[in-house]
């Protein structure tokens, strides 16, 4: 076993190879193995490394196809049977003492990690990033993380890590950055760690090395999701932590070679900043999944009814449309006179605040151009203790006309879906509101929808979430008739009317302790999980009014009113919560954005 493996991954360093190669066959501590991994090196890197091998036994080397410098560091670790291993860049390289300083202090101190100075070298000059003047040994992660100077230098180079600790601690692959989701955890794990005097680490600053290179979309993505690790990491250990270390760079839009825009994140909120310093825009952003909300200048867009004409994403001017709904109460009421098999059944649910008004939707229900083989009301017995007697004579009256009112436990919002699915497993069931009167065609274009794919679930509104390869989910609302194949990604808005074959939700449907406490006032976007990890796509209905008519006196109500104030949560908080429960999720998004 010799005392030290280093472990050197090489891709395009064909100009600082032969100077890195060299620092390391000249140390001073001479039972050593350096194992080269050439990354598929387009240049001639790898004629550079068969050539010292074949000088020197102590060199190993290994050629794979590329596979990114995480994956050649793990290639390296497979083959590494030193007590202790380092990790040099290739494109870097170390002070003739290196090694045997790392060796002895780490052997004095018994230490799990030993670590060096390490000096930035550029073209013309160089400086100090870490310098130790003499030997420590500090024991606390507090003390460790401040003598690394992590997060400022969280280097997995410049150190001698003891085998047994690392052996097992794969760098993660196919991610920028890579270094500083290794380290932290690292120096927790660890022991004793050291510090060596007289081992210096020259970093070159290669300006066409991986970090230097043209910022893309998943470099900013792995930049940022580094940071976010790395606070989680010291909140999670009680370590202080500056508000620039808190603060995330996310994006930064260039105009030649001046920075014209710069985004940044903190504490959950994105600020624009005009050249970088002068702050034009900030919002709120959700915690933990990101959310891109695509925003224009001058958007004018139908949202109910109402028409929003939205300036400078800030401004937003309301205008109604003008349009009225007109029902008749009891005119032309009733069920299909003969039942379907499996049946179509329309299923609603109200509480206290609204049931002296329910009737009106429920009239325009009963009303459609194709009629349900069921509507049924779902009420919860704890709300209405006196049955029957607490529930308004105008309501009471539409049971002659086909109206059925069901006593269940109390689900908040999702009584309107839960109790049907276990009263009619083997139906189809529709989901209404109890605060919108509903165009006389609303049935018959779910029906007409199902008829056309019936192994989908149908909705008349949703939302589209896109995955991006680098993690983030874009949420666009289309109530328009635009998106009208199946997709994961149509997320059902029950409110303007969803269809549910039998056994489209997954079992979990019926948790009722989860949907308490996951997300218990977003009913919608449950059962949109529920449909997608059943395997379900949900289907835009085709050729329909978007506009929701909704009942004047029931606007100040409604679930989107609570989840806006202190007594709910916002969407993107909701989806977080789906997300980090089922993951599948996000999976089968992916895989339908390729």
């Amino acid at each position: 076993m010799p005392f030290v493996s280093v472990i050197v991954p090489v891709y395009k360093v064909e100009k600082y190879l032969r100077e890195c190669l060299d620092s390391l066959v000249n140390q001073s501590l001479k039972d050593i193995e350096i194992i080269c991994v050439d990354d598929g090196s387009p240049d001639n890197c790898g004629q550079i490394l068969d050539e010292y091998a074949g000088k020197d036994p102590r060199i190993k080397v290994i050629h794979q196809k590329n596979g990114g410098l995480s994956n050649a560091r793990n290639s390296g670790l497979k083959e590494a049977s030193g007590k202790y291993i380092s990790f040099v860049d290739s494109d870097d390289f170390v002070n003739s003492e290196f090694l045997e300083k790392l060796y002895e202090a780490a052997e004095r101190n018994q230490a799990d990690i030993t670590v060096g100075s390490i000096i930035r070298k550029r073209e013309h000059h160089e400086k100090f990033r870490v310098h130790y003047t003499g030997e420590k040994r500090v024991e606390t992660l507090p003390e460790k993380i401040a003598l690394c100077n992590v997060p400022k230098c969280c280097y997995v180079v410049s150190k001698l890590y003891r085998r047994e600790l690392i052996i097992d601690e794969k760098f993660t692959e196919n991610v920028y950055f890579e270094d500083v989701l290794w380290l932290p955890g690292l120096l927790k794990k660890s022991g004793i760690l050291a510090t060596a005097a007289g081992a210096v680490y020259y970093y070159r600053a290669n300006p066409s090395s991986t970090v230097k290179q043209r910022q893309s979309a998943k470099k900013i993505f792995d930049r940022a999701n580094s940071k976010r690790f790395i606070i989680r990491f010291f909140e999670g250990n009680g370590l202080p932590l500056t508000r620039r270390d808190r603060t995330l760079n996310k994006k930064t839009v260039y105009f030649g070679k001046i920075p014209l825009l710069k985004v940044k994140e903190f504490e959950n909120r994105e600020t624009f900043y005009l050249f970088g310093l002068l702050p034009v825009f900030r919002r709120k952003i959700a915690d933990g999944v990101q959310f891109r909300n695509k925003r224009r200048f001058f958007l004018i867009r139908k949202v109910d009814a109402h028409i929003n004409i939205e300036l400078l994403g800030k401004i937003r001017i309301a205008a109604k449309n003008g349009a009225q709904f007109e029902y008749h109460p009891a005119k032309n009421s009733g069920l299909a006179a003969e039942k379907r098999s499996p049946q179509l059944i329309v299923s609603l649910t109200s509480f206290p605040g609204r049931i002296g008004s329910v009737d009106r939707t429920v009239n325009t229900l009963l009303q459609q151009t194709l009629k349900p083989d069921r509507l049924v009301l779902y009420l919860a017995g704890s709300q209405f203790p006196g049955g029957t007697a607490d529930l308004p004579e105008s309501l009471l009256e539409l049971q002659g006309y086909g109206l059925e009112i069901r006593w269940c436990d109390d689900l908040r919002s999702y009584k309107k879906l839960v109790p049907a699915l276990r009263d009619f497993p083997e139906d189809i069931i529709v989901t209404a509101d109890d605060d919108i009167y509903y165009q006389s065609d609303w049935l018959e274009s779910l029906y007409r929808s199902f008829l056309r794919d019936p192994d989908c679930i149908h909705t008349r509104r949703a939302c589209f979430l896109k995955y991006y390869n680098n993690g983030l989910v874009d949420i666009y609302a289309h109530y328009a008739n635009g998106r009208c194949i199946p997709y994961y990604g149509n997320q059902l808005m029950g409110g303007a009317g969803t269809l549910y074959p039998p056994h489209s939700l997954h079992e979990d449907v019926f948790d009722t302790g989860q949907i308490k406490t996951l997300i218990p006032t977003y009913d919608d976007i449950y059962f949109w999980a529920m449909a997608v990890i059943n395997g379900k796509k949900i289907v835009t209905v085709r050729n329909h009014d978007v506009n929701i008519w909704q009942r004047e006196e029931t606007g100040n109500s409604g679930l989107c009113k609570i989840n806006n104030g202190s007594a709910g949560m916002s969407p993107h908080e909701a989806f977080r919560r789906i997300f980090e429960r089922y993951p599948e999720i996000l999976s089968r998004l992916e895989q339908e954005s390729r």
